[in-house]
């Protein structure tokens, strides 16, 4: 009986149509990405593209579309990421949750100016420290080239290694008008806590200026064992 997930006259089409066929596999992936402040590094859950490991044409050509990212002082860039098709995930790390080391990120590791498609947890207002809402507007505008900013919800477990999994980001379920009022609280957090009040002149005049928040979306986040 033949196999019929296989497609053996592959080799056989022209070259062109082979390279545009792996440049097809190449889709958006989420790339989560945690920063050990301690041994200046960034590991990640994310399994490398798959595209990478299935031929040396194929790697080749994906080797066009994704970089080896995330490099530090001390440690040689590794994870694979193409900054603009993929999402950047930078969980919330335990203890002290999003802080100036994540705040400085883009100051701390290379190769992800580029990025523009970003994802933040969502942090509940009764675990958030109180220079997180500061570091994470800070960090999301030390990307200038981010188009919107995911907010993950219901992570809260602490961010750690652990082996590859495949991570996707859906819209969240449950009630649309609690969604709503949620993300509308989240955007007032932001306009308050990182907001400030300034005088013109010597009139004494009171202005407070808003901060300029990216698009926020609210996402929910699935996971699944890597299949190699």
């Amino acid at each position: 009986m033949s196999d019929q997930a296989s497609f053996t006259y592959f080799s056989l089409l022209p070259t062109e149509l082979r390279l545009q066929i792996w440049r097809h596999t190449c889709h958006q992936r989420v790339v989560e990405v945690l920063y050990d402040s301690q041994n200046d590094r960034c590991t990640s859950s994310t399994a490398p593209p798959a595209v990478l490991h299935v031929c040396q044409e194929s790697r080749f050509e994906a080797l066009g579309i994704y970089r080896r990212s995330f490099g530090t002082k001390s440690h040689e860039p590794r994870i694979y990421f193409c900054p603009d098709l993929d999402v950047l995930y930078l969980p919330r790390p335990p203890f002290m949750g999003y802080d100036d080391a994540l705040r400085s990120f883009t100051q701390l590791v290379s190769g992800i100016e580029d990025t523009v498609n970003l994802a933040l947890d969502y942090v509940k207002p009764d675990i958030r420290r109180p220079w997180e809402t500061y570091n994470k507007y800070a960090l999301m505008q030390s990307f200038p080239k981010v188009k919107e900013v995911d907010l993950v919800l219901g992570n809260d477990s602490p961010a750690e290694e652990h082996g590859h999994e495949d991570i996707g980001l859906v819209d969240p379920t449950g009630d649309i008008l609690a969604l709503c009022r949620l993300l509308s609280d989240i955007k007032e957090s932001f306009f308050y806590e990182v907001g400030s009040n300034y005088t013109i002149g010597d009139t004494k005049e009171e202005f407070f200026e808003y901060p300029v928040l990216p698009p926020l979306v609210l996402k929910s986040k699935v996971t699944c064992a890597h299949a190699y």
